[in-house]
């Protein structure tokens, strides 16, 4: 399965990734490689153990961070635990919990000011029109490096003028989430399997067809 991944996103890669030019700005013209995140992975994060599951309230982060993510191949993150984050739906205001339920779940992470990631939520919206993705895996998203001066503020407005349909959660104001979870650039995708581990992340725009593969081959049986 994990090999499948991979193939699947070493395509999406050579497609967005412009061949592997450095990251540009955010306010670049889209079509060049990802945007860079502004904090660097921390080796531990914060026990949120007391947090109710149903209580809607502030982005918490609970386990242990996953380092931080430079390469697709031999990710030392692979077959980790990920971290846990409780918090609120920016669109529905219902509480949300990131963490795989006997599930394997994907997470997004799309910053409101990174043209990478407003192609990417546009495609992901436009083609959900009409096409559904697998189910069985549940879906994600995480608004991270918020910044109140660039463009598409606030991230709930932006995602909900998209249409977006899944649940949404922002990350906190030190990047809890970003830290967390290792992210170096945005767009990021982090997959988990139904047993709770980390098989595959990857930075870039991936495409909603490239996506919905990357959901059926998550279904498939390990070994």
């Amino acid at each position: 399965m994990r090999r499948a991944l991979i193939g699947l996103c070493a395509v999406a890669l050579a497609a967005a990734c412009g061949g592997g030019e450095p990251a540009l700005p955010a306010d670049t013209a889209a079509g060049a490689t990802s945007a860079p995140a502004t904090s660097a992975a921390t080796t531990s994060v914060e026990d949120t153990a007391s947090v109710e599951e149903t209580t809607p309230g502030p982005t918490q982060v609970s386990g242990t961070a996953l380092p931080k993510f430079d390469q697709l191949e031999d990710d030392p993150a692979v077959g980790r635990t990920p971290p846990v984050v409780v918090g609120t739906d920016l669109l529905t205001g219902e509480a949300v919990r990131i963490e795989s339920q006997g599930r394997p779940i994907v997470i997004a992470f799309y910053a409101h000011w990174c043209p990478h990631c407003q192609a990417e939520v546009a495609d992901l919206t436009e083609w959900l029109e009409t096409n559904e993705l697998p189910a069985g895996v549940d879906f994600f998203a995480v608004s991270v490096l918020e910044d109140s001066t660039r463009g598409n503020h606030p991230p709930e407005k932006w995602l909900r003028d998209k249409g977006w349909q899944h649940p949404v959660m922002a990350d906190t104001s030190a990047l809890s989430v970003v830290d967390a979870f290792g992210l170096a650039s945005v767009p990021y995708l982090v997959a988990v399997n139904a047993d709770n581990a980390v098989v595959l992340r990857f930075a870039g725009n991936v495409g909603p067809t490239e996506l919905a593969a990357f959901f059926a081959t998550l279904l498939e049986p390990s070994g």
